[in-house]
């Protein structure tokens, strides 16, 4: 019995050649199950889910992710490759950049440290937490089944090494590298990377691939400069590498009449804003971009209810508008991390080796993104999951829960059907469900 409804499976097999064949049919089966598994996701219970466990060892479950060879950077550029060409075939491709906590416990967990947690943190109370940091690159896409919104398909990630072991890099330059993997995997698109301002530095900015351009938010207090004057004839010595000194972005900001400012209503994907903006361009960041010019937009909200904001942007001719709206593709990346921890479990695999924490964790990822692409090219033209909640009449759809759980049915509705015509297999898998939805876990 295929576990795989066949809108699924044709996209779940295009990562066959990244496995050998029996490796990719225990991938393939461990998929279906992390997406159907009602409980945690430590890899037991995902193999239960699977149907198997009375009939082969569990430890093939985790052979999978401790020993077998495949690597998530394979798969994440065929993954790349099936969201640009299913929800992205032509225009900008959007990049978004941050890193996240998966908590953990176990002294002897690979990787594992004390990291602020970011979600329990308040600006007067710092909370750190031991787990597991990755750094995530995901593609902002905007699906037209729900156009209010962009989701962050996650594409590539790293788990963070601490100073002092093997393999360390600093984020930055762990984010720079998967920027520049998911760039060049479309060399002949234009890639903008969307991060907030702990990936906006010389790490990411230097060296990119040419198809590859960044936006994100500027320090107040930023060196700036002008363009180098043109040598003079007849100068000696060196060429100057930067211009004049410019004043801070908070003193330009200050300062709307040296640097005009233009009121002007900015559209977003829900709403409108009626902004202050001032256009500073051909400027020089040296500290972090060098000698590569780039484009200041200083941005004050009218209304007093969001705070000021300075934006760089790797380009000279981009526009204010185009800059402002950019960067709001950035809350995506935070919405994928709360859907990947709360509906798919990325917490919960219960492994400590090296391998198996590299790779059992990001499951949660790869599900989450091959999810919302199978929901928008067939799962929103087929069975939905319908629930009773006469009292929720606010509620936009579908959010990626509504997504997964479509999924879940279509896939569950697949596994009956498929035994419908043997009383006592069919029998077996009404069982295996009532058990697993009665199990307190």
């Amino acid at each position: 019995m295929d576990q795989l409804i066949a809108s699924l499976a044709g996209l779940v097999d295009a990562f066959a050649p990244c496995f050998r064949r029996e490796v990719f049919d225990t991938f393939r089966v461990l998929f279906a199950a992390w997406v159907v598994c009602p409980g945690p996701r430590t890899i037991s219970e995902v193999w239960q889910a699977t149907g198997l466990a009375g009939r082969r060892h569990h430890d093939v479950a985790y052979a999978l992710f401790r020993s077998a060879q495949w690597e998530w950077d394979e798969l994440g550029k065929l993954l790349v490759a099936l969201i640009v060409v299913r929800l992205v075939p032509d225009g900008l491709v959007w990049l978004v950049v941050d890193d996240t906590l998966a908590h953990k416990r176990g002294a002897k967990v690979a990787f594992g440290g004390f990291f602020l947690d970011a979600v329990t943190s308040s600006k007067k109370r710092k909370n750190f937490r031991f787990g597991l940091n990755w750094v995530v690159v995901g593609l902002a896409v905007h699906l037209p089944c729900r156009p209010d919104r962009y989701f962050c398909l996650p594409v590539v990630w790293r788990v963070y090494r601490k100073k002092g072991t093997a393999g360390h890099h600093k984020r930055t330059e762990v984010a720079a590298t998967l920027a520049r993997l998911v760039a060049e995997c479309l060399p002949e698109r234009e890639c903008w990377l969307v991060g907030d301002a702990a990936y906006l530095n010389a790490s990411v900015l230097k060296d990119r691939p040419k198809n590859l351009k960044v936006i994100g938010p500027l320090r107040w207090d930023a060196a700036l400069y002008g363009l180098p004057p043109e040598r003079r004839k007849g100068q000696r010595g060196a060429t100057r590498k930067k211009g004049e000194r410019l004043p801070t972005p908070k003193a330009m900001l200050d300062d709307p009449t040296t640097y005009p400012a233009v009121k002007r209503t900015v559209t977003f994907l829900t709403q409108k804003r009626r902004l202050r903006i001032q256009v500073v361009r051909d400027v020089l960041w040296y500290t972090g971009a060098g000698s590569e010019p780039v484009t200041v937009v200083l941005v004050r909200d009218l209304t007093g209810e969001w705070r000021d904001t300075v934006l760089l942007a790797t380009s000279r001719e981009v526009s204010a508008t185009f800059v402002i709206t950019g960067y709001a593709r950035r809350w995506s990346i935070e919405v994928a991390f709360f859907d990947s921890k709360q509906f798919l479990g990325l917490h919960e695999p219960r492994v400590w080796s090296p391998g198996s924490v590299e790779r059992a964790h990001p499951m949660a990822w790869f599900v989450q993104s091959v999810t919302v692409v199978w929901y928008a090219v067939a799962g929103k033209d087929g069975r939905q999951v319908h629930r009773e909640r006469p009292w929720y009449t606010q509620k936009k759809s579908p959010t990626f829960a509504d997504m997964l759980g479509a999924l879940r049915l279509q896939l569950w509705e697949n596994r009956i059907a498929d035994t419908s015509g043997d009383t006592d297999e069919t029998s077996e898998v009404l069982e295996m469900l009532v058990n697993w939805l009665s199990a307190v876990r």
